[in-house]
């Protein structure tokens, strides 16, 4: 397998469809800002079985992501598990010959579970796993019968929020105030929680120039008090980037009606999954969020980080 760098205009053509949004390049030269240079890498035996595009940084460190939940490698149709190990093996070799580090972030499984297992052993083999995420996903079919996959305490809490004066709403993604709106709610949130928040206003309305998203906001009598930012991942997997709720209204449960009424608009749309996110930082879990994202039905699954 040889390890073949090209531009941005080549790469795009080479590839038709992307595992992911993360991996095109619209969403990378979009964030190319935020790293010191991009490599679009091809791999070939001779015809192109795959694509990676890494994001150099000045610590000599190639990374898939460089600012994204995950990465990973590219491919327009299924690939065997030796063309796999072969891509692996040529990534480990142009890293050594740079004399640089490589870490790639590789989505859940759920995301494409014929590939990724088959990454993941590859990596496994020729890298270092170093992080071992915990990732939290709701299958949209479970809304059907959505009173039997959500715990004891949680159908409380929902029958709670439910007596309360509330509006959901779904905001307009095409206005830049119904956005700026949502973004607040959610700034507040991470003020209020001391958690950052590393994409700014500017970012937000960047990425919806490249990304669909839909923007929701939970309002009790006239005031705001939850909202929510999703992004389409991919035609049939959307992944909550954001979501969150004001402290004043937390005796209230916005978050159980905002999850509830979140799934319900996205049953109705066909949507497959929602990615609602990890709930670990650098493998350590945050015992609160697992057990409220476990309490209104999410499944779990692994995120997995390597490094060359």
């Amino acid at each position: 397998m040889q390890i073949i760098e090209t531009s941005a205009e080549e790469y795009g053509a080479l590839f038709t469809s992307y595992p992911h949004i993360y991996n095109s390049v619209s969403f990378s030269e979009l964030n190319k800002r935020k790293t010191g240079r991009l490599h679009y890498l091809t791999f070939r035996n001779p015809k192109v079985r795959f694509g990676l595009v890494l994001g150099e940084d000045n610590g000599g460190t190639l990374a898939s992501p460089f600012s994204a939940p995950f990465g990973g490698l590219t491919y327009n149709k299924a690939q065997s598990i030796e063309f796999i190990d072969d891509a692996i093996k040529a990534l480990k070799e142009y890293g050594r010959e740079r004399n640089m580090r490589i870490r790639i972030t590789l989505p859940p499984f759920f995301y494409d579970d014929r590939h990724l297992p088959c990454v993941a052993n590859a990596l496994y083999r020729e890298a270092r796993l170093c992080k071992m995420d915990i990732n939290y996903h709701f299958l949209i079919s479970d809304f059907a019968d959505y009173p039997t996959v959500i715990e004891r305490n949680a159908k409380k809490n929902l029958r709670h929020a439910m007596e309360q004066d509330t509006t959901f709403i779904i905001a307009d993604s095409s206005n830049e105030d119904d956005i700026k709106r949502a973004y607040g709610i959610i700034k507040k949130n991470r003020e209020e929680h001391g958690y950052p928040l590393r994409m700014t206003y500017e970012d937000v309305i960047g990425t919806t120039h490249v990304i669909p998203a839909d923007f929701f906001i939970l309002q009790h009598g006239y005031d705001d008090m939850a909202a929510a930012q999703v992004f389409h991942v991919t035609d049939k997997i959307y992944q909550v980037i954001y979501w969150g709720d004001l402290r004043g209204f937390s005796s209230l449960r916005p978050m159980n009606l905002l999850a509830y009424r979140i799934f319900e608009h996205y049953h109705k749309q066909g949507i497959e999954i929602l990615d609602i996110g990890p709930s670990t930082e650098d493998s350590i879990p945050n015992y609160g969020l697992c057990c409220f994202k476990e309490s209104i039905g999410c499944r779990s699954s692994l995120k997995l980080s390597f490094e060359i």
